[in-house]
């Protein structure tokens, strides 16, 4: 989940990233099929009046994710922007995020430490869990509650039966949920902003989508 609007600081030098080429998926466990989940973006406020918030309402955000690497891709009119997480052994290897508006585009590579860093606005969440659920994609969600540090706080619903460690790289805000977030809320400058998930796929991956740019 990203606070919007989300602004790379600073642009580090480009380093080449090989990634493994996933087993077939006949053969791998669960936890390591192909996901594609879309998340559509609606924005609501008391207040009328464009700002850069509402360039967001109505974009997706799409979870791709194989067995040794994931990426969250954004498209808005605003921008169209992914982050890709290298994970070996079940540890974060490399970050890169990559941010296109119009004909400017940025890379940024970052080591785990950086992307530690950069998410620092999670460290120390507490997660509430309630008794609350909602049924969403036929998945009997449970409620949580991330109240960060700062006073701000996000609702969570989340589905046990969907166990995707990589997602807590992608999403940090979400590290102590045990499970796949299919819906989540949080308040933004008085704005109101969800994230819903409208479907779950694990057909395969085509690899372009998965694979960095080359420069």
């Amino acid at each position: 989940m990203r606070f919007i609007p989300l602004v790379v600081i600073s642009i580090i030098s480009l380093r080449s990233l090989s990634f493994h080429q996933p087993a077939p998926a006949a053969f791998r466990p669960e936890t390591e099929k192909d996901l594609t989940i879309p998340y559509s973006i609606t924005i609501t406020s008391k207040k009328s009046g464009a700002g850069i918030a509402e360039t967001y309402n109505g974009g997706i955000e799409t979870l791709f994710a194989g067995a040794h690497v994931a990426r969250m891709r954004l498209v808005s009119l605003m921008r169209i922007q992914s982050v890709f997480v290298l994970i070996d052994k079940g540890l974060l290897k490399s970050v890169t995020i990559i941010k296109e508006s119009g004909n400017i585009k940025h890379r940024s590579d970052l080591t785990p430490t950086q992307w530690m860093q950069y998410n620092k606005k999670y460290a120390g969440s507490a997660c509430q869990f309630t008794r609350d659920t909602a049924m969403i994609l036929s998945h009997v969600c449970k409620k949580a509650i991330i109240s960060l540090k700062d006073g701000r706080q996000l609702t969570a619903y989340y589905t046990q039966a969907i166990q995707r460690p990589v997602f807590s790289f992608l999403e940090p805000a979400f590290a102590q949920i045990p499970g796949l977030v299919l819906k989540y809320t949080y308040t933004y400058k008085k704005k109101t902003i969800t994230y819903t998930a409208t479907a779950i796929s694990n057909s395969p991956i085509s690899a372009d989508i998965l694979a960095l740019p080359a420069n």
